[in-house]
């Protein structure tokens, strides 16, 4: 699809009248407090002001939503062709419809940006709320110093094994976040690695997972955590039928192969592109160090598409989930800044679903059609992955059709291959 002329915006503004959602609408201060309580962060205090007048304004007074719906429409207009032709077809089948989950989603999308940017721009800030939740974990039987224990205690609200390892694995990343923050410069190595362990900064199994991510043997392994959680989603979603997807999935960890992306964190301000309002400035600060990786435009917006797809073929409490692949961090971001954003964002969103698992909330259950919505999708994506393969990987088809097969003919075998070398290194 174009999206250099007006038909996006139009399929865009459409999709959002079909979902009851009107540009210039305001938030509802009753939802806010109670996504608050939901997230565990009711009781929260900062001591970053920014965040501080963020929260007290949003529990005050009705917050208008203009900016925010104005650099989603931004995004998926220009960095997202992929999913602006999925709203085509599902404004074509008339799967699109308002409902109260629709509007809490917004909301969620409204405060999730907000964590998520300041999380990005300021490490005190960053600090605070990681402990804030990390002590809501351990008060659920969550911590990240007893990892089987927590396995055990997140297992019957995470739902299942790899639900249970992404919420485990992900304060692992967060970890890596803060450490390499604090190293500033120096480098993630042996040496400045055991001194942060005997400084009692991380722990055992932290300081295991610490180790320099590429070898002495220019042996790649820097993304391999990376393709671990994406071949989980896909492996998940060809055992559900959803094979156009879960080949997206493999398009997306074959193409990363193709050289070595190591990250350097620079001292830098992580905004979304496009027009974007004044309360960024506000909350960035000053600024922080940032993983800042070199990926291509066509992968980031494949793995949005395909993230997408698979959570509203695979998931519940889309409206937790969901989120955060449409705040414009995400949607809109600078691609070299992606992965950066998108470990935040997810382990946001995956501690808010815990959360509401360990509540025994409700479970939001999806529209009625998302089977037939995910598969739809799935074939968009195909279409997509398969360009970028022949572009980057192999113009043979064929090449992609038996590495596709290759890989799923034996997929858990392949994927504990995958995370023995992980853990090995």
């Amino acid at each position: 699809m174009d999206v250099s002329n007006s038909r996006p915006k139009q399929l865009i503004e459409d999709a959002m009248k079909a979902l009851g959602i009107s540009i210039d609408m305001n938030t509802e201060i009753s939802i806010i407090k109670e996504i608050f309580i939901e997230m565990k962060i009711d009781d929260f205090e900062t001591s970053y002001i920014p965040m501080k007048n963020f929260i007290n304004s949003a529990l005050l007074k009705p917050q208008n939503l203009a900016p925010l719906f104005s650099q989603i429409q931004w995004g998926l207009e220009y960095k997202n062709p992929a999913v602006v032709d999925f709203i085509e077809v599902a404004l074509e089948k008339n799967w699109l419809h308002p409902s109260p989950c629709i509007i809490k989603t917004v909301h969620v999308i409204y405060i999730l940006e907000a964590l998520t940017v300041a999380m990005c721009n300021n490490n005190d800030f960053f600090v605070e709320y990681v402990e804030h939740i990390r002590l809501k974990e351990k008060e659920l039987g969550i911590d990240g110093n007893h990892v089987l224990t927590s396995f055990i205690n997140t297992f019957p609200a995470s739902l299942n094994f790899f639900g249970t390892a992404k919420a485990v694995s992900l304060d692992m990343a967060m970890v890596y976040f803060r450490i390499k923050r604090e190293l500033g410069e120096l480098p993630v190595n042996n040496e400045n690695i055991d001194q942060l362990y005997r400084m009692k900064k991380i722990s055992f199994l932290e300081h295991k997972l610490l180790l320099p991510i590429c070898n002495e043997n220019n042996q790649c392994v820097c993304n391999d955590w990376l393709r671990i959680n994406i071949y989980e989603a896909g492996i998940t979603e060809f055992k559900h039928g959803f094979s156009d997807n879960a080949l997206a999935a493999h398009v997306l960890s074959e193409d990363i192969l193709k050289k070595c992306h190591r990250e350097s964190f620079e001292l830098t301000s992580v905004f979304p592109l496009g027009e974007r309002s004044e309360s960024y400035t506000s909350l960035s600060g000053e600024g922080a160090y940032f993983p800042v990786v070199a990926l291509d435009e066509e992968w980031v917006s494949l793995y949005r598409t395909w993230n997408m797809a698979f959570i509203l073929g695979e998931l519940n409490n889309l409206h937790y989930l969901f989120p955060k692949l449409l705040i414009p961090s995400v949607l809109c971001c600078k691609d070299e800044n992606f992965l950066g954003v998108r470990i935040v964002s997810l382990w946001l969103s995956i501690n808010s679903a815990l959360m509401l698992n360990f509540n025994q909330s409700e479970k939001v259950m999806g529209p009625k059609d998302r089977a037939d919505m995910a598969f739809a999708w799935g074939e968009i994506n195909k279409k997509y992955a398969e360009k970028l393969y022949s572009s980057s990987v192999s113009s043979d088809s064929d090449v992609l059709s038996e590495s596709f097969k290759s890989r799923f003919s034996h997929p858990y075998r392949n994927l504990f291959s995958q995370i023995f070398r992980f853990v090995s290194r």
